[in-house]
């Protein structure tokens, strides 16, 4: 839900219908569309790594801990990428994911 929300997604979650929506709503090239891919590969990453943490090691981590992951890797692939854009129509998005802060690197 955080995630979501952090991409100006507000909707009910429903589990297996938000792949097939984000993956619909996730075309094309844009910046929230790139976000968008980003915000979804990252949170099935980190939280397949957060299963098998728990799985095979007995470690839990705070859920705040993983959405922080999600964000250094979301600010990381972003500025590498060279896709961050200051432009006012996306600034909600750069400040949910705080792009624009030196807490994310």
């Amino acid at each position: 839900m955080t995630v979501l929300a952090m991409c100006n997604i507000s909707r009910p979650i429903l589990p297996w219908v938000e792949v097939h929506w984000m993956t619909n709503h996730s075309r094309g090239h844009t910046f929230p569309a790139m976000v968008r891919k980003l915000a979804f590969a990252s949170s099935v990453y980190h939280i397949w790594m957060e299963r098998n943490r728990r799985s095979f090691k007995n470690l839990f981590l705070p859920v705040l801990d993983i959405i922080r992951k999600i964000r250094q890797d979301m600010g990381w692939k972003l500025l590498m990428s060279g896709k961050i854009q200051r432009r006012e129509m996306y600034h909600s998005i750069c400040i949910n994911w705080g792009f624009f802060s030196e807490d994310v690197l």
